[in-house]
Formats: structure tokens, C-alpha cells, sequence
């Protein structure tokens, strides 16, 4: 059986014993029901495994001894940066969870014409992307960043392929040609970009697709989009 995987955000050192989060504690001990003499593995984004095993449970509580590490690399060579208008909270956590399995580098959160969003949430969402992480053997956590208006996110897109799916374009993934080593690809939020931020776009070098003849939900498109763009030029074969 595999052993549970937990996120923990700071150094990690083989031979060593210390106690849980609290948190982290609590759903291995609570919520999945462990118990001491079970092996977990931890990470915290330096690209290892640290295989340990908890030595003490007690209610809410739990100590572990990391007994080995191991370098694993799950990562997809090919370099994605996502720019997301802002969703719903259902919509969003699924979108990110999607993205961050796929194998997404970076994820900006955008405020756009349709956003109807009033306040961010950028530590749940960096949240839903570690858990995701746990579940999906990621070792390096995608990159939340700070939440941008779309016309900020645009002007400092430098990648050599950038990619908006807008229902109705006339381009296709097909037409592409080279080989890029990295990606940028935007997604408007519930009801899509309008006229005049996909005219931005364009203008800011973007190239803007259909992803068939039906309309996806919001939510939908991030994981839709990812999948292709991996399949074409990352790790998906």
C-alpha cells in the first residue's frame, strides 16, 4: 500500500524526530485514522521524498522519524504559466486541483470584466494546490501568485507560445509548429473574457484557440487545455 503523503513547509532532515503540525496531525491521526508504526511520506517542494514513520500517536498528536529520503522527479519538462480569471469557490478549487495534477508551473489568479468575485483568497488556494500535490505525488508545489488584473498579467507574459481559448476562434493547436520549452496560457472566468480583453490579448502576442464545438464550463478549460498542451510538447504521451 502506498503510504499517505503530507506537505510540510519547512526542512526536513533524515534521522530525526519531530512532532507533527498540528493540522497535519489531526487528519493523519483523526481523519485517516493512522496509528504509530505506520509509514507516511512527507515532502516540502525540494524535489525529495522523506520516507518516515510515525513513532508516537497520541489524540490530536503525532511524532515521526524520517528514516530515508529520495529524489523524485514527477515534473513535466515543459514550463506552464496559467494566468485564471477569478471563479467561483467551487469552480476555482476544482480549476486548480486540475491544473496543479496536470502538471501547471505557475498560476496568477486574474481580475477580469466578469469576475464576480469580491474578495481573494490566495492561502486557501495555495492550499487547495498543496493538497492537490499530496494526492497526485507532485513533490514541487506549483507556483500561487499574487492576484493581477489581466492587462498586468499580460504585459509581463514572456513566453515564446501564448495560448487563450475563446469559443469560436478560427486557430487551432494544429497550426503550431515549434517545439516551446514553455507556455503561457490564459482562461477567463464564468461567461468568458470579453471582446475587448481578447483583443488585449492578441495584442499582447497571444494566439487564441477553440477547444471543439462544445462549450466547456470555466472550470473545465484549465484542465482541458493543460492536457493538450502536455500531450503535445510535455510529459503526457
Amino acid at each position: 500500500m502506498t503510504a499517505r503523503r503530507f506537505y510540510l513547509d519547512y526542512a526536513l532532515e533524515v534521522d530525526t524526530e519531530f512532532v507533527l503540525p498540528a493540522p497535519v496531525a489531526h487528519h493523519a491521526l483523526r481523519v485517516l485514522r493512522m496509528s504509530t508504526g505506520q509509514n507516511i511520506t512527507l515532502f516540502n517542494g525540494d524535489g525529495f521524498e522523506y520516507e518516515s514513520k510515525i513513532v508516537k500517536a497520541y489524540r490530536s498528536e503525532a511524532a515521526v522519524f524520517i528514516e530515508a529520503k529520495n529524489k523524485v522527479d514527477r515534473e513535466s519538462k515543459l514550463i506552464s504559466r496559467m494566468g485564471l480569471g477569478i471563479l467561483k469557490r467551487k469552480a476555482m478549487e476544482s480549476a486548480l486541483s486540475r491544473a496543479t495534477e496536470l502538471g501547471v508551473t505557475e498560476i496568477t489568479p486574474l481580475t477580469t470584466s466578469r469576475s464576480n468575485v469580491m474578495h481573494t483568497r490566495e492561502s486557501h488556494w495555495k492550499q487547495v494546490v498543496q493538497s492537490s500535490c499530496e494526492q497526485c505525488g507532485r513533490n514541487q508545489l506549483p507556483r500561487v501568485k499574487k492576484t493581477s488584473s489581466l492587462q498586468e498579467w499580460l504585459a509581463t507574459t514572456e513566453t515564446p507560445m501564448r495560448l487563450v481559448a475563446h469559443p469560436g476562434s478560427k486557430g487551432r493547436l494544429k497550426e503550431l509548429t515549434s517545439k516551446p520549452a514553455a507556455i503561457s496560457i490564459l482562461v477567463g472566468p464564468e461567461g468568458g473574457l470579453e471582446s475587448e480583453e481578447l483583443k488585449l490579448a492578441l495584442e499582447y502576442g497571444f494566439f487564441s484557440i477553440d477547444l471543439g464545438k462544445r462549450v466547456l464550463r470555466a472550470e473545465t478549460v484549465p484542465a482541458a487545455l493543460i492536457s493538450i498542451i502536455q500531450f503535445c510538447w510535455g510529459d503526457i504521451s
